[in-house]
């Protein structure tokens, strides 16, 4: 029982079974001959320094994305999103994106991924205040859809938006509300 604690412990392999038969039919080994055959190195001083700036340099960034109140650093950023509870009678906010095509009457509300405009959500929600500042940032995502959907039609604006949902009791109450952030005439 020993020896397989042993291995699990220095995660070495045991003995092969012709290993062991050439053994028993030459001379037996003692325990402290075979302890020193699958002997483990000890770590170098290289291997000790690298894992040592690897774990000080996460931390570096762990500490200044909280300070920085940022998640451009995620995983390792301030991560507030799971830091406080929601009002069950607050509000729910969540961006979206709208293209105004030609020949539509009404704007058509697009996916906000990657695949679609070429940026997620959450990229956005992080900028939101200075997309709205600068709405021409909306044209890449115009661009992006245009690239990604080369059958479709080119948009004619890109309206960045908001849907507002009424929380009572951690449930929705009534139709969300559509708010409109910012637009852009695409180019």
């Amino acid at each position: 029982m020993d020896e397989k604690k042993r291995r699990l412990v220095t995660n070495t392999k045991p003995p092969s079974e012709s290993a062991e038969e050439s053994t028993t039919a030459a001379e037996p080994t003692t325990a402290a001959e075979s302890a020193s055959a699958t002997a483990t190195k000890p770590m170098t001083t290289w291997s000790i320094v690298w894992r040592l700036g690897a774990t000080a340099m996460a931390l570096v960034i762990l500490t200044c994305g909280q300070f920085l109140n940022t998640n451009d650093f995620f995983p390792l950023g301030s991560l507030t999103q799971y830091a406080t509870a929601k009002d069950l009678n607050g509000t729910v906010n969540a961006t979206c994106i709208e293209a105004q095509f030609p020949g539509e009457d009404e704007p058509r509300r697009l996916g906000f991924n990657t695949d679609t405009v070429g940026i997620e959500r959450g990229d956005i929600e992080s900028q939101l205040d200075r997309v709205i500042a600068n709405p021409e940032l909306l044209q890449t995502m115009a661009d992006s859809f245009e690239r990604l959907h080369p059958d479709e039609p080119k948009p004619e604006q890109m309206i960045l938006c908001r849907t507002v949902t009424q929380l009572e009791n951690g449930r929705s109450v009534g139709e969300p509300e559509h708010k409109i952030l910012a637009t852009w005439e695409v180019q």
